[in-house]
């Protein structure tokens, strides 16, 4: 009777330490491509505060962005992030899979923390909003009303909305 209440613990231990990594996400990659542009080594920064919370935000309202927004979010991705990033990181089945459903301030929050890898913070936060606005067109988010605000509550109560088509 007794070993038989082990493997009964042992075995339920188990199953809950499987399902306890559900929801972990690879993190963003940064994968030169062959026409990056490359110059002399610099030192790499990162904010040490930095954190990102996996969340489901499925009941949340999706985010809006205007079309003027996105295209001026593709042109500093264009000049900032795909001199490293391969657009099939954030857009597509990949992105779409990762981010769904979740807070636009999940991803604002690690994008800002991060990014550029020398320079993290080093851009504008409406810049920032601007390429997520971007990266929402390119995936199929529809465009509304309002634009997507540097706006830290508003970024908050906004979940991602994107499909593969």
């Amino acid at each position: 009777m007794r070993a038989s209440r082990w493997i009964v613990v042992t075995f339920a231990l188990g199953a809950g330490c499987a399902t306890a990594a559900v929801n972990v996400r690879p993190p963003l990659g940064a994968v030169l491509s062959s026409s990056a542009k490359t110059g002399a080594p610099v030192p790499l920064r990162a904010d040490p505060n930095t954190k990102v919370i996996l969340s489901s935000a499925a009941a949340l309202p999706p985010a809006t962005y205007l079309p003027a927004q996105a295209a001026h979010g593709k042109e500093i991705y264009d000049q900032t992030c795909a001199t490293c990033h391969q657009a099939t990181k954030f857009v597509g089945q990949e992105f779409v899979e990762s981010w769904n459903d979740r807070r636009v301030y999940d991803f604002y929050s690690l994008v800002r923390g991060t990014m550029p890898l020398d320079n993290p913070g080093g851009l504008k936060d409406q810049e920032y909003v601007d390429v997520i606005a971007y990266l929402l067109k390119a995936n199929h988010a529809p465009a509304g009303p309002d634009s997507l605000a540097a706006d830290t509550a508003a970024l908050r109560s906004h979940k991602i909305d994107v499909h593969y088509p």
